[in-house]
């Protein structure tokens, strides 16, 4: 029962900040669609950081499909988080074509890297089922890299800082994933029982950690370049 609460407390978490995440990459998506919308500008929230959302995505729909135990219980649980997971994959899917079909060797070469990691690093929590708690750690591992590949798009992409979707987006994730870091480092806490194979609990402790740090370290630079966007407004109009 407890490793039960653990994994929902865990799931419910993850599954509200891809919501808000979803919903935050519908705004841009209306206003730019990937990097030919308005202007051309390009936005971090698709491309690489996407397509690594759609794996993650797709691995949860599957795992769902195996096994019922990551489901989440209370008012919040049920069908409801599988069906805002499987709602957004139509919409990751949009932001995340170019990707694919420009680089299916390297999105192939990721996710099958992802998918080894996992196999050797999970949890037992599925009742002897190796692939269902393989597929809960690879949909972290798809979350963790998605997180530096949208940090890595904020520190190259000039000039997305006007779009107030955008910046809604860099606000909002930091703060979502904080709670998710919180929840594994304070909360879940290392049950050698439950160990299946490897070290799964340092893994998604450290992984949603470093993907806190990546979110927010994006919001940083986010905020640095309005910043200096003020600055050097002010300056013009004093020459």
């Amino acid at each position: 029962a407890a490793a039960a609460a653990a994994a929902a407390a865990s799931g419910q978490i993850r599954r509200l900040r891809r919501a808000c995440g979803a919903s935050a990459a519908a705004a841009s998506q209306q206003t730019r669609l990937g990097d030919g919308g308005s202007g051309g500008r390009a936005v971090p929230l698709s491309h690489e950081a996407t397509t690594l959302w759609l794996g993650a995505g797709l691995a949860r729909a599957l795992l769902f499909a195996r096994s019922g135990m990551y489901m989440l219980d209370g008012p919040l649980g049920g069908l409801l988080p599988v069906a805002c997971e499987i709602a957004a994959l139509p919409m990751l899917l949009v932001l995340s074509r170019s990707t694919i079909s420009r680089a299916p060797l390297a999105v192939g070469l990721a996710m099958g890297a992802a998918a080894v990691y996992a196999s050797r690093n999970r949890l037992a929590l599925s009742e002897e089922d190796a692939v269902a708690d393989s597929l809960f750690t690879l949909a972290h591992c798809l979350d963790l890299l998605a997180a530096f590949a949208y940090l890595v798009r904020t520190a190259l992409i000039d000039g997305g800082s006007g779009d107030v979707s955008v910046g809604f987006t860099h606000l909002l994730m930091p703060i979502q994933q904080g709670f998710a870091a919180y929840y594994f480092l304070q909360a879940f806490g290392q049950v050698p029982e439950l160990v299946g194979s490897g070290i799964p609990f340092e893994t998604l402790q450290i992984g949603n950690a470093a993907a806190f740090g990546a979110y927010l370290g994006a919001c940083a630079l986010f905020l640095a370049e309005c910043f200096d966007g003020v600055d050097s407004r002010a300056a013009a109009r004093l020459v």
